[in-house]
């Protein structure tokens, strides 16, 4: 939404400017016409003051359009960050903040993914919405598996993609890095099977003496 918003600013703009710069020409055209009927020396004074207002001023219009248009990118992409951060917040302390019986912390998830779908809705770009009900879809089917990380890897990336962040050097998979204790062993095993179930892999990870 925010997004065709920003979009038809620009369209608008655009057509704003067309028309000046057609304005400016119309005028430039009857000076110049204008100019042709008087003495040669007093009309090339008037024409070089004519032409520096001229640029002057379309260097003023061009100036404030791209200054707005710059404004609303920066205010988009901090909303942005902003609701991604939120979600990497939550979705993290899954991982690492467990109850002491070792089960997850999932206290509160549901409310909190309703209220952040909510802002997704409203500030996330296509891709990172396309790839969050991708994962989302494919964790509800209850398949563990190798899929189930690559989903989540193209997601992280889709959300750096649409604050204007590189993932240039990120190679499929890299950011099983942060969840997985041992992601070499995931990524080394994903190849041969990419349909290795994380129970399969945990199972590995007993046999290599790696837990």
């Amino acid at each position: 939404m925010q997004n065709q918003e920003t979009k038809k600013q620009v369209a608008l703009g655009l057509l704003l400017i067309l028309v000046v710069l057609a304005l400016l020409w119309w005028i430039a055209s009857s000076l110049w016409n204008w100019f042709s009927a008087l003495n040669s020396d007093l009309a090339a004074g008037m024409l070089t003051a004519s032409s520096t207002i001229i640029v002057a001023t379309i260097t003023l219009v061009l100036g404030r359009f791209f200054e707005r248009v710059k404004e609303a990118e920066a205010h988009l992409r901090a909303q942005k960050i902003e609701i991604y951060d939120e979600f990497l917040k939550r979705f993290f302390s899954l991982f690492f903040n467990e109850k002491k019986n070792g089960e997850v912390d999932d206290e509160g998830l549901v409310p909190f993914l309703q209220e952040w779908q909510r802002k997704l809705v409203v500030w996330g770009g296509p891709r990172v919405l396309s790839s969050f009900v991708s994962w989302k879809q494919y964790l509800a089917s209850g398949k563990a598996d190798a899929h189930s990380i690559f989903l989540m890897d193209e997601f992280f990336r889709a959300m750096r993609a649409d604050i204007g962040l590189s993932n240039k050097g990120l190679t499929k998979g890299f950011f099983s890095n942060l969840i997985l204790r041992h992601a070499n062993v995931f990524l080394e095993e994903a190849k041969h099977n990419p349909n290795i179930t994380l129970s399969d892999l945990a199972q590995i990870e007993k046999d290599r003496g790696l837990e």
